[in-house]
Formats: C-alpha cells, sequence, structure tokens
C-alpha cells in the first residue's frame, strides 16, 4: 500500500511556530484511505458519501432548512476535522439542489494534519460522479501553513483552519447554524475532544444550531450537554450501534470573542440594510463592491476622477507580493493569508486583463536583509510550494539575469495590470460608478447618511470609505491616521537585455518583465507628499537605484517613454484600516475609567457609528491585500462568519489608534 506523508522539520525558532504535520495515510485495497497516525478510517469502506449524508446531512435536517432558506439568507456550516473533504463535498452537493439560488454557506473546517495535495488527488480519483466538487477544490487546495485559508465556489465558501481545533474556534468570529462533529473517534484522537473545544461549540452557536456526529462516546455526550445542547440518541450508520444528533438549548447572546478594549469591539453588529454607497474606485473600492453585490446589497460607486484606477491603482504593471517575516505577527499572517487569495485571483485572470504569474524574486540586497532571510529560511513555517529560499545562482537562473545576492522565491507571484484589472471588474460586474464626483461632506440623520456634492446630494443606508488618503477629509473620520505618500514608477523602452528579465525582481526597487516593449521599475517614496507630478528627478532616482542593485540589467543611457505618479496611504504601524468607525470622543469617555482601573471586562460592547465603514490605508500592498479586506468587510456587513482570525480583526480595527492612545496615557500616568 502507498504511503504518504512527512513531518516539516524545523532547525530554529521551535518554541515561536506550530509547525504543520501532514496526514500520514495508507489505502485499503479498494481505496478508502486510513490514518496510521490515529489506525483509523477517514469513512466508512465504499459508502463514505452515504455515511456522511446519514450523519451529517439527515442529522442536522439539512435538506429541510436549506430549502426553508429566505431569499438572501446565510448558513454556517462547522466541522471538526477536515480530512478528505467529504463531508464539506456532501454539504455542498446538498445546498446546490436545494437552497434558493441566492442564498450562500460557509462550511467551516479545522484540521490539524492535513492531507498533502498528491494523497488528496489519489483519494479523489476514486471519487468519478464527484468531479464537479473535487477538482475545484484540488485547484485551490491551500499551501499547508497553520491559520485561516479561504476558498470559494461561487456562493459557498469553505474557511479551512489549519491547525488545532480548539485554537481555531478560539479566533472564530461566527454564528454556526450546524456542527458536524467530525474527525477520528474519541478513543484514537482524544486531543481534539477537549473542554476548549466544547466552550468554544458553545460560544459559537445559537437558539436554532443543531449538531450531529457519528460517536455516542461518554466524552463527547458530556461535552456536547455541558455546552448547551440537549442529546438524542439514535441508530448509527451500518455497522454502528448509536450516534448523536443535538439541538442547543442552552445561553447565548451577542457574540463577545477574545480582544481589546472590550470583547465586543472587534465585531460590529452586521448591518442588512441594502443601499451602500462606495467612496473610492481603485483595488479597494470595486472588489469590496463586487463582495457586496454578490450578497445582494446594492452598491453605487462615488469617484473624484473621470475614469477609476487613477491614483494608487493606476500603475500600468503592479506586483502582487507582499514582504513577509521570520516572525509569526498578526502582520505576517494577514498578509500570507492575503498573498494566497491574491495569486489565486492572478491565476484566474482572462486574458484581455494583462498579467503573467511568472514568479517574483524578493532580493536581500544588505545584510540586515540577508540575516531576515536566513531567519525566515531557518524557521520552516512557510511551505515551498508558498515561498522557499534561494541562493544567488538559483535566483539568477529563475530571473533570467545575473544578480549578485541570495532571496526568496515566490513561485506564484507575478504582475497584472490595475487599471486593467479595475476596468474589467466594473465591466463584468456591471457596477454602478459616479465619476467626476468629489464628496466633501458626510452627515447622518433620521437614520440615512448624506453624501454631499458642492451641486449635489445622495442619501444612503450605509457608507464604505475606500478612497485612501482623502478618507479622512470628513467630521466623522478626520481623527484616522492616514498618511500619504507619492510614488512614481518609470516606464523605458525594452531592449534585448530587458528582456531576459523572466520574473518580477523586488529589492528597494521593483521590476516587471518587459510589456508591450516597455521595462517598468518603481518606485520613489516621498513620505506625507500629495505631489503627483512626474519628474524627471523620480526617474532618474528609479533607474539609479535599481542600476546598483542589478547593473546587469540596466544600461548607461535608457530611452525613458513614461510614469505614472501617484498616491499610497499608510497608518502608522503599516496595517489598513478595515472595519466599523467609532466616534473617537465617544470611545475616550466610555473606555477611559475603565483602562486605568483595569476593568474593561466589565464594559458593554463598543458603540460605532450606524452604517459607517472603512477600507484604506493599504499603502503599496493593495493588489495583495484588498482581496482578503473586501471579503472580510462584506462578511462583517452581512454576518457571514469572518475569514480572518480574532486578533487579527483586532489589528486591522480602525479604532485602534484612539485605544492605544488610552493605554499609552494609562502607562505614562
Amino acid at each position: 500500500m502507498a504511503e504518504y506523508g512527512t513531518r516539516i522539520t524545523n532547525t530554529a525558532l521551535i518554541k515561536e511556530y506550530t509547525l504543520m504535520e501532514f496526514a500520514r495515510l495508507n489505502f485499503t485495497e479498494d481505496g478508502t484511505p486510513r490514518s496510521t497516525q490515529f489506525d483509523d478510517v477517514y469513512f466508512s469502506q465504499g459508502h463514505g458519501l452515504e455515511e456522511t449524508n446519514y450523519v451529517f446531512i439527515q442529522g442536522n435536517q439539512l435538506s429541510e432548512r436549506f430549502q426553508q432558506l429566505a431569499d438572501n439568507q446565510h448558513f454556517a456550516i462547522a466541522e471538526t476535522g477536515f480530512g478528505t473533504g467529504l463531508n464539506f463535498i456532501a454539504a455542498w452537493k446538498a445546498f446546490n439542489e436545494l437552497a434558493p439560488a441566492s442564498t450562500r454557506l460557509t462550511f467551516v473546517s479545522c484540521e490539524k494534519f492535513p492531507l498533502q495535495r498528491d494523497a488528496l488527488a489519489q483519494v479523489y480519483e476514486k471519487w468519478t460522479n464527484l468531479t464537479e466538487f473535487t477538482h475545484p477544490i484540488l485547484a485551490q487546495y491551500p499551501p499547508a501553513f497553520e491559520g485561516y485559508h479561504l476558498l470559494e465556489f461561487g456562493r459557498v465558501r469553505l474557511l479551512l483552519m489549519l491547525g488545532d481545533a480548539a485554537q481555531g474556534y478560539s479566533q472564530l468570529s461566527a454564528k454556526i447554524d450546524a456542527w458536524f462533529l467530525d474527525g477520528f473517534a474519541p478513543s484514537k484522537n482524544p486531543d481534539m475532544w477537549q473542554p476548549e473545544l466544547f466552550h468554544h461549540i458553545n460560544r459559537l452557536s445559537h437558539s436554532g444550531t443543531t449538531a450531529a456526529t457519528f460517536t455516542a462516546a461518554r466524552l463527547v455526550r458530556d461535552g456536547l450537554s455541558g455546552s448547551g445542547f440537549a442529546l438524542q440518541k439514535v441508530k448509527g450508520y451500518g455497522k454502528k450501534r448509536h450516534m448523536l444528533i443535538a439541538k442547543f438549548q442552552g445561553i447565548h447572546g451577542p457574540l463577545r470573542p477574545a480582544g481589546w478594549p472590550n470583547p465586543a469591539m472587534p465585531a460590529p453588529p452586521p448591518n442588512q440594510r441594502k443601499r451602500i454607497a462606495i467612496i473610492g474606485a481603485g483595488i479597494a473600492g470595486v472588489s469590496t463592491a463586487i463582495e457586496l453585490q454578490q450578497r445582494g446589497y446594492q452598491v453605487e460607486l462615488f469617484e473624484r476622477a473621470p475614469k477609476a484606477a487613477t491614483d494608487g491603482s493606476g500603475n500600468r504593471q503592479g506586483a502582487v507580493y507582499a514582504k513577509l517575516s521570520a516572525h509569526t505577527t498578526v502582520a505576517n499572517r494577514f498578509y500570507a493569508q492575503a498573498l494566497v487569495l491574491a495569486q489565486r485571483l492572478l491565476q484566474q485572470l482572462p486574458a484581455e486583463v494583462p498579467h503573467q504569474s511568472c514568479g517574483l524574486v524578493q532580493l536581500a540586497n544588505t545584510e540586515k536583509e540577508a540575516k531576515k532571510l536566513n531567519d525566515f529560511a531557518a524557521t520552516g513555517f512557510f511551505p515551498n510550494d508558498f515561498v522557499r529560499a534561494l541562493s544567488a545562482e538559483e535566483a539568477s537562473q529563475l530571473l533570467g539575469i545575473s544578480v549578485e545576492h541570495s532571496g526568496l522565491w515566490f513561485d506564484n507571484g507575478g504582475w497584472v495590470s490595475p487599471v486593467a484589472l479595475i476596468d474589467v471588474l466594473i465591466q463584468e460586474n456591471r457596477l454602478n460608478c459616479h465619476y467626476n464626483t468629489d464628496i466633501q461632506h458626510l452627515d447622518y440623520a433620521d437614520n440615512q447618511w448624506r453624501l454631499s456634492t458642492a451641486t449635489k446630494q445622495w442619501l444612503f443606508d450605509q457608507v464604505i470609505l475606500c478612497n485612501a488618503f482623502h478618507s479622512n477629509r470628513f467630521a466623522a473620520t478626520q481623527h484616522l491616521p492616514l498618511n500619504p505618500i507619492s510614488g512614481q514608477t518609470t516606464q523605458m523602452q525594452a531592449t534585448q537585455s530587458h528582456q531576459q528579465l523572466k520574473a518580477v525582481l523586488c529589492t528597494d526597487r521593483y521590476v516587471m518583465p518587459a510589456f508591450d516593449d516597455q521595462l517598468t521599475i518603481g518606485s520613489t517614496f516621498r513620505v506625507k507628499s500629495t505631489d503627483t507630478t512626474l519628474s524627471d528627478e523620480d526617474h532618474q532616482q528609479n533607474i539609479s537605484a535599481l542600476r546598483q542593485q542589478v547593473p546587469q540589467l540596466l544600461s548607461d543611457h535608457e530611452n525613458i517613454v513614461g510614469g505614472h505618479c501617484g498616491l499610497r496611504t499608510n497608518t502608522p504601524d503599516y496595517l489598513p484600516l478595515l472595519g466599523a468607525v467609532a466616534d473617537p470622543e465617544k470611545l475616550d469617555r466610555q473606555f477611559r475609567l475603565p483602562v486605568q482601573r483595569n476593568r474593561l471586562e466589565r464594559e458593554p460592547a463598543a458603540r460605532y457609528l450606524p452604517g459607517l465603514w472603512i477600507n484604506a490605508g493599504h499603502g503599496s500592498k493593495g493588489l495583495s491585500s484588498s482581496q482578503l479586506t473586501a471579503k472580510l468587510l462584506a462578511s462583517m456587513i452581512s454576518g457571514e462568519p469572518l475569514p480572518v482570525p480574532a486578533d487579527v480583526l483586532q489589528a486591522l480595527n480602525p479604532n485602534r489608534f484612539v485605544i492605544r492612545n488610552l493605554l499609552r496615557d494609562k502607562r505614562s500616568k
């Protein structure tokens, strides 16, 4: 029998990282996978789909519940133990067949020992009647690093949490409608069936939540009963005597995930009011509009320029890239998750959007950068199919030009034309855009937001600010710390030497493979400058800086044919502002004394300005981060499970700087 599985070894920083361990399995004669770690099969031999339908679909009455969903309603299922994904496929299949076309499903699952892709493909070879589900899963199967991974299949989403179940669910913000309590039997895998897991099952459930599990073991009965579920023991599938079905009857209330300064602050209440204005038609605004439109919201975009993508999103070519580090910081985990989504979009783009999934090299061009690269390589946290360390010789071979420094290789990296991408997204999704419309005032009265130009007004239920540096021009948002950074790219007539570059190269400048006989390099970095005038001086800075790092690429006499200068917008901690906006004075009044007296846990939920949201401050990483933040914001507004861990959500909270000032004032006294 063929056996798959390997331990990802680590040479340093073992205490800082929880490294993924792949499933070790073999196959029985009929092709059923069996875990050698737990000495148990993943499902009944020859009857996997039938068992799943009996235990989990029927056990949670999902056929009836799917049919009864209202228009645009969302349903959430959570599972312990993704395994081969069979339970997800069964739920996806039933949802497609039974649920109204406008409804949506999120399936949350965790897996501490994921199957390697080739092992999963071998399992799926036997499922010839399920290829419409298995092929898309394999196409999006994520790189094996710990954390949240979002896979999307039209109106069905899979939120796959790699790592320990209790840890994964401790960070989840969601309202779960049905639980699939799977995984290996408690006698085989007692580490999963812990009290902490049942605590979070309780936290995430509500009065309509059901649960089903293949086992009737005492450990599971006690865990569910203690979590507020009324249990019923029924006949098990096949030769199994009993299984459990359950309904939540415990105490429940507003979701309060752990966080600062108050447990409810990271999770504003969803808002179902349908008419939404989005200010800003760059990559963040357009991506957010698409996500909300898919959820049944009526969205209109307002752009002060005569067309979309004129500022930070206006470059001719943009790198799909994020600079990752060797540490498990919130920022590192956010950008790693976002980069996986951005790379997936890059691979799916139509031919009319100029792009290349050509790979990307990040060069270590200083001793400090080289040390960071060595630390990064030593952790082994990210798998090689996502990013791997390179020698200078390997980097030269992949780039097609000679370089003198080692680096990192992102196999799925590349570049895209942001302008063309945004134009296609607007057209394909038929977004309603108001150009040459400079919104100068925002006012809230009578449960509506009034948007005003110098000559015209509109009324909307909700407003989302995606206009970068200009997001804090309004009275309600002027406290938000958004810093403008002007930057200029340079386009040169491509020479034979330029044409040799085969992949994106990032140092203190970036350079793309030649496109349409032009080579694009960039960019300058003028902090706190709003000047977007093209200058010869900035062109020469770009060329000179790149020539120092890659002298083999550029000649002494380059023919400059164009460029673009736009504004990027950073925050003090280099993370975007994402979420609901609060009144800073009210936050101060509510939290100043509780912060000083260490009594935050007694405070009620922080209050937000009703229906005012922001997705801004992406800096130079918008092509990589905007997909994830758009999906996250749409999930927050609609009430779907949030696709990032709670600590990441807190780190993006646009009100974080108000609270940090309070904490700083406390420490200074």
